[in-house]
C-alpha cells in the first residue's frame, strides 16, 4: 500500500468514525472528543498499523518549574511515583521547594499520570536565570521493589552549545524512560528557579486502545535549537559544476 493509499484511508477512517460519535461517550460521561489531546497519547488514528504516526504530530511539552525559596542550596527531585506518593509530602522535595505546572494543570496531576501512563522523552529543555543552575549534573534512577538502582547522569555544563546565544537555556537529547520506579533528582541552587520542559515522544496509553487506537504512541520532537546547523547560502553567477576548491 502506497503511502497516497494509507492517508486516503485514514480519511475515510476518520470520517466514518466522526458519522458515529454520539455512540462515543461513556457511561462515566467521558466524551470520545477529550481523547484528541496529543498530548497524552489518546488520539484515536495517532498511528498506522506498523506504529509509526499516521500524521507529523508534534510532542507536546511537560514544562515544570522549581523554585527554591530560601537562600540555601537543596537537592529536588521529579517522579518518583512509587516512592514519594505515600505519606511524603511536596511529593520528596523539601519544603523549600515550590512546583508549579507551567502547562496549565498542575505538578500533581503529572506526578500521578507517569506512574499510570509510562512514557519516553527524547528532548529535553533546561533554563534558568542562575547561571550555576545550569552546571549541575541530573541524577536520573530507577529503582524497582526488589531495591535494585540503575542510574545514569546527565551533566548539563558538557551539554552547552558553544555557538549559542542564549546563557540560560541548555537542550539535550537523551532518552529517559518515565514510570513510577523513575527519578530525577538535582541540586536547586540557592534562590534559583529551574524550568524543566520535556518532550514526550513515545506514550503508553490503554486507554487508546479502548478508543479503537494503539497502546503505543508516538509523537516527533523538533529540534529545540540549532546545533550549528544553520544552511548556509552561496550566491554566484557560475554553474554549480564550475565551482572548484581553487
Amino acid at each position: 500500500m502506497t503511502n497516497k493509499e494509507k492517508e486516503l484511508r485514514n480519511y475515510i477512517s476518520g470520517t466514518e468514525s466522526f458519522s458515529g460519535f454520539d455512540s462515543y461517550d461513556s457511561a462515566e460521561g467521558e466524551s470520545y472528543f477529550d481523547d484528541f489531546n496529543n498530548a497524552d497519547g489518546d488520539e484515536f488514528d495517532y498511528n498506522n498499523a506498523d506504529g509509526a504516526p499516521s500524521a507529523r504530530v508534534e510532542a507536546d511539552p511537560y514544562v515544570i518549574q522549581y523554585t527554591n525559596t530560601t537562600t540555601n542550596d537543596v537537592t529536588a527531585v521529579m517522579f518518583g511515583f512509587n516512592k514519594y506518593a505515600f505519606g511524603v509530602t511536596n511529593f520528596g522535595n523539601p519544603a523549600a521547594v515550590v512546583i508549579s505546572n507551567l502547562q496549565g494543570g498542575t505538578y500533581a496531576q503529572l506526578f500521578a499520570q507517569s506512574q499510570s501512563k509510562v512514557f519516553k522523552i527524547s528532548r529535553q529543555r533546561f533554563a534558568s536565570s542562575t547561571p550555576a543552575q545550569l552546571q549541575q549534573t541530573i541524577s536520573i534512577a530507577h529503582t524497582d521493589a526488589n531495591g535494585n538502582v540503575k542510574s545514569s547522569p546527565l551533566n548539563l555544563s558538557v551539554m552547552l552549545d558553544s555557538y549559542q546565544f542564549q546563557a540560560s537555556v541548555i537542550d539535550t537529547t537523551k532518552s529517559i524512560v518515565i514510570d513510577g520506579n523513575t527519578e530525577l533528582s538535582f541540586t536547586l541552587k540557592a534562590s534559583a528557579t529551574f524550568v524543566i520542559s520535556l518532550y514526550p515522544t513515545s506514550i503508553i496509553s490503554g486507554k487508546a486502545v479502548l478508543n479503537g487506537g494503539n497502546a503505543l504512541n508516538k509523537a516527533y520532537a523538533r529540534p529545540l535549537s540549532g546545533k550549528n546547523v544553520s544552511p548556509v547560502i552561496i550566491n554566484t553567477s557560475s554553474a554549480v559544476k564550475s565551482i572548484s576548491k581553487g
